[in-house]
């Protein structure tokens, strides 16, 4: 071998070797970048638990709200929302019973109001929250409750909508998601995106407030129609029936969108009828039930 080649073929094995190490160094920065981008992200992710509802006011990052015992929880949701619009959620997140508890949430709690970016919140009564059984309906679509699987109200860090495949969820600003109690519940509307406060308070939030009706009860023309009213028709629901029973859940809902009123249908007349409604939604116990009697003139 002669001095030229021996110094080229050694080149060469330097310069692999450089080039190596240099693959090598910076597929680790890369990884050590990675690493630290989710650490931030992680930590920018904080939620402030305070309010005259829990003993402590805490402040948790995801990080350390994954870390508490207990508090990892993976499941598909179903929801529908005022559109009205069924769906299913991939949804990865914190149990919200869990993060309350580590702040010390007090027995005379009632209200817990979740606080998310660009100043949308959404207030709940703590039997709504976190007392109600809450559901996921597979067949949530058509309407049909069986096959119901019992699911909690979470802080998700990672979900995919339109899905019912928990490999799909990807990772988001922190979503409270709230499941159904029952599966025509409407709870879509209440998902509050970019969680960055919940305040717990002991104050009684009241009931809402009764339906009235258009016209007044009384006399009426055979075939006209009576139509429900509230004066915060877009947070509520009205169930009602005519035959005299009490009114529940499973009782006809008189507004079932908020975005399509020509399905918000008046009732009509044609005998003598009595009128039971009692108005239900998130932030307030149910009102009192309302009853409204008319004759035919």
């Amino acid at each position: 071998m002669n001095l030229k080649s021996f110094f080229s073929k050694n080149n060469y094995l330097l310069i692999s070797l450089v080039i190596i190490f240099c693959v090598f160094l910076t597929a680790a920065c890369n990884d050590r970048a990675v690493q630290e981008q989710d650490s931030s992200q992680n930590s920018e992710q904080s939620v402030l638990v305070t309010g005259n509802g829990v003993r402590q006011e805490i402040r948790m990052n995801l990080e350390e709200m994954l870390q508490l015992p207990g508090a990892r929880f993976e499941h598909v949701y179903s929801t529908v929302n005022n559109w009205p619009t069924r769906k299913k959620y991939a949804v990865k997140g914190v149990k919200l019973a869990t993060v309350l508890q580590a702040a010390g949430i007090k027995d005379e709690a009632q209200c817990i109001t979740v606080k998310g970016k660009d100043d949308f919140e959404w207030s709940f009564t703590r039997e709504q929250l976190l007392d109600t059984p809450r559901f996921y309906y597979p067949e949530v679509i058509s309407g049909d409750p069986s096959g119901a699987e019992p699911v909690e109200p979470v802080i998700a860090y990672e979900y995919m909508e339109n899905s019912d495949d928990l490999s799909e969820a990807r990772a988001d600003d922190l979503c409270l998601i709230v499941p159904q109690a029952y599966v025509h519940e409407q709870t879509n509307h209440t998902f509050v995106k970019g969680v960055r406060e919940i305040m717990v308070t002991v104050e009684d939030p009241g009931k809402w407030a009764p339906a009235t009706v258009f016209p007044q009860a009384g006399k009426i023309t055979r075939g006209d129609t009576v139509k429900l009213q509230h004066q915060e028709i877009g947070k509520v629901k009205m169930y009602y029936t005519l035959d005299g029973s009490t009114p529940s859940e499973n009782s006809t809902l008189y507004n079932p969108s908020t975005y399509q009123p020509e399905l918000n249908k008046p009732i009509r007349i044609d005998g003598g009828t009595t009128i039971k409604v009692f108005v239900q939604g998130f932030g307030k116990y149910d009102s009192d039930i309302a009853e409204f009697r008319y004759q035919i003139e």
